[in-house]
């Protein structure tokens, strides 16, 4: 009985060990997609446009490259109006894009004599999935300029994936050991 004793008791420790990896691999999982999403972007596009004697570029500061979920995104807008003696008021809209989607959108009015160039901001929505996305500036709904971003996910989104990874690793874990006591704690009380 004491050696069928030490088998079940190996058993047991096992499924433990075998949990304690199991969560050290959950673990890894998550650290290293970090590790994926921290990685930086190493360029950013900039895109010129011009429309009828108006052009225009936009790029996202390095220290805005990398921006969460729910925060303002900076960027800087050049317009020069080569064509054109004067003031003109042109009307910005401004995109944040994935794949074509447009995420959300805002607009504002400039008033352009030979050039101007302007730090502008929008909102990156709380909803935002991480990933590389557009910032499009886009003149008198026409032409167009766009640059590229990383939006990361919010640390509280984080920290709550962590704690349901790690709630439902403990529960199986739970469940496994309880599952082998049971039925160890059967046999005996047969024998």
């Amino acid at each position: 009985m004491g050696k069928v004793m030490i088998k079940k008791m190996a058993r047991a420790v096992h499924i433990l060990v075998f949990g304690i990896i199991v969560i050290a691999l959950l673990s890894f999982v998550m650290v290293w997609q970090e590790v994926i999403d921290g990685t930086p972007i190493t360029g950013y596009a900039i895109q010129s446009g011009d429309l009828e004697g108006l052009e225009t570029s936009v790029f996202v500061p390095e220290k805005y490259q990398r921006v969460q979920a729910g925060e303002m995104l900076q960027f800087q807008t050049s317009i020069k109006n080569i064509a054109r003696s004067g003031r003109h008021d042109v009307q910005l809209d401004y995109y944040i894009k994935k794949n074509e989607i447009v995420i959300t959108h805002s607009r504002e009015l400039k008033a352009v004599e030979t050039q101007a160039s302007f730090l502008a901001s929008i909102k990156v929505p709380e909803e935002t999935l991480p990933g590389i996305y557009e910032i499009e500036v886009q003149i008198n709904e026409e032409e167009s300029a766009l640059a590229t971003f990383y939006v990361t996910s919010s640390d509280i989104g984080q920290i709550q994936t962590y704690l349901i990874v790690l709630i439902i690793a403990i529960i199986i874990v739970g469940v496994m050991i309880f599952w082998e006591l049971h039925r160890l704690v059967g046999r005996l009380k047969k024998r």
